[in-house]
């Protein structure tokens, strides 16, 4: 299976960001605020506003151009899928971890908050339930690119994809719950 630019991309910005978070955690590297706390709580929320809005929305919008019929609607979603993860998804992980370790820093590091903790592992959860996403999405984007009359393939992937999507999407959605309330 050949990947997209955009998927290697991905897949390389996910690698560094899991080393960043190792690196810290391990405290290998400490992470001082460059800016103001504001700053960094300002860049985390946009990061994660960008996350997790484009992982709630893409698939919406993209099942709309799916049951519309048009191929062509298809194709363009299909291709605005992938621009959104590079534009949207991409930097925003990036925002929300390279900040999330900046302000821990200024709580002693991640070691030293409990809920930080849980979230470093459910990350790691996520990333592992991310590879098989990855191998949906790719077979759903080249079915489309260059099968587009192929609806059985295109529905499998389709299927697959947001099944595997849903539940890649547990672990932030708790993340962001331990965020908020910090209970843990």
């Amino acid at each position: 299976m050949n990947l997209t630019k955009i998927t290697k991309i991905s897949i390389l910005n996910g690698l560094i960001l899991l080393f960043l978070t190792l690196a810290e955690f391990l405290e290998f590297v400490k992470f001082d605020l460059i800016l103001s706390y504001q700053w960094h709580k300002i860049l985390h929320i946009l990061g994660v506003t960008l996350f997790m809005g484009n992982m709630i929305v893409g698939p919406f919008w993209f099942l709309f151009a799916y049951y519309s019929k048009d191929k062509i609607l298809l194709k363009f979603a299909n291709r605005l899928l992938q621009l959104t993860d590079l534009y949207l998804t991409i930097p925003g992980v990036a925002l929300t971890i390279i900040n999330g370790l900046f302000l821990a820093s200024v709580f002693g590091g991640t070691k030293n908050q409990p809920w930080l903790f849980y979230s470093i592992i459910l990350l790691f959860v996520m990333w592992v339930l991310s590879i098989p996403l990855i191998y949906f999405q790719e077979k759903m984007y080249s079915t489309i690119d260059n099968e587009p009359d192929n609806d059985i393939k295109i529905s499998r992937y389709l299927i697959r994809w947001g099944i595997v999507g849903t539940i890649v999407m547990i672990p932030p959605t708790i993340i962001f719950y331990f965020m908020v309330v910090k209970i843990i």
